[in-house]
């Protein structure tokens, strides 16, 4: 048994990812949205992550302890990745490290936001366990790499490490480290059914039409006293008259200004949330007729640049990247603010999971509503 204490300084950064050393602690950030929600295309890859730069050999077994505030967090041992804290539409939370499937794969992944989270991934020769503050979360004994032919030779070379997180999460690594065994791991399952993974909002019952309430009652208490006040905030605003629709199965609050064709939406995955503001695209009929009824974004940041440049720089880099799903996409947008361009997708600007996140999104709005 070899065992390697991994050093805060040992990780290396690839891309666009700044590191700090904070009371031997390793802070993270990723600075260009990474195409986490596509682990389903070949052709993408994460690109923006740190890594160890040794390999190493099955079987063997991760241990981290760590901290993210906001979703989520992505490990990756050779071709494979496992999801930690992530939303319950993400439905491919973990796969093979050596012949990915790119399907489905769910397994109970949910983290606390804001608190050290000790994780353990397990990969034997014959066996893979998950283990989340102790708890066993996956175990399997039929992954892909267990039978697979080219197994023996890639587990000579050893696998790379790497970790990821999403853009506007700052990721915390406490401890790390890698152990290499000789013979097996030891896996010792635990003998009870696994608890089930989160596949939906789980407040809202089969059949019932969601409430507002309802929708946010598994969220921290500050955040939900910060919707109150910003659904109402937004539904006074005239003239941009935004108007909340609740998805059907109580997944996104969504506030129109159909006028000006701008929303704000709240995508709802139990105690977590995403959040963003897009001026939308009108998609009924062919591609060819798609267009948006506005897009203000330069304007609105233009606008904020003249009285609050610090935060309109901070704003600009919010913008959800494009990363290149699909080659001439009708939903990529060009802005620009002095000197800088960026791509994005949908035209998305995307708040953080915080407080702070709401007073930008009312900063934001105020600035539109000055405008039209």
């Amino acid at each position: 048994m070899k065992v390697h204490n991994i050093e805060s300084t040992s990780f290396l950064p690839k891309g666009q990812v700044t590191c700090e050393i904070k009371d031997d602690l390793l802070s993270m950030k990723t600075n260009h949205s990474i195409p986490t929600e596509r682990f389903d295309a070949e052709h993408l890859s994460i690109n923006s992550y740190i890594y160890l730069p040794d390999r190493y050999r099955l079987p063997l077994r991760i241990d981290m302890s760590v901290k993210i505030d906001t979703p989520g967090l992505y490990l990756l041992l050779g071709k494979g990745h496992v999801n930690f804290g992530t939303p319950w539409s993400d439905n491919r939370r973990m796969d093979d490290i050596i012949a990915p499937s790119r399907k489905t794969m769910f397994f109970h992944n949910h983290v606390e936001m804001n608190q050290f989270t000790d994780i353990s991934l397990i990969y034997d020769i014959n066996e893979m366990q998950i283990l989340i503050d102790g708890e066993e979360r996956y175990y399997s004994k039929k992954e892909r790499y267990m039978k697979a032919p080219a197994f023996r030779e890639l587990n000579e070379n050893g696998f790379e490490v790497k970790i990821a997180c999403d853009k506007l999460v700052e990721l915390c690594i406490k401890t790390f480290t890698v152990t290499e065994f000789e013979d097996t791991c030891g896996i010792v399952p635990s003998g009870k059914e696994l608890p089930a993974a989160f596949t939906n909002n789980k407040v809202i019952m089969q059949g019932e039409k969601p409430a507002f309430e309802e929708c946010i009652a598994f969220l921290p208490k500050g955040i939900q006293i910060e919707i109150r006040e910003l659904d109402a905030y937004l539904r006074s605003l005239k003239p941009l008259g935004f108007k909340r629709q609740i998805e059907k199965h109580g997944n996104k609050i969504t506030y129109i200004a159909s006028k000006y064709g701008v929303s704000y939406a709240i995508f709802l995955s139990n105690d977590i949330f995403d959040h963003s503001l897009q001026w939308y695209l009108v998609t009924n009929g062919k591609p060819e007729t798609w267009h948006r009824i506005a897009d203000r974004m330069e304007d609105t940041l233009n606008g904020i640049a003249g009285k609050a440049p610090d935060f309109a720089e901070r704003m600009f880099y919010c913008l959800e990247d494009c990363v290149g799903c699909y080659p001439n996409c009708l939903a990529k947008t060009q802005y620009r603010l002095g000197d800088k361009q960026k791509s994005v997708c949908h035209g998305k600007l995307k708040f953080r999971m915080s407080v702070n996140g709401f007073a930008d999104v009312r900063t934001f709005v105020n600035e539109i509503s000055s405008l039209v």
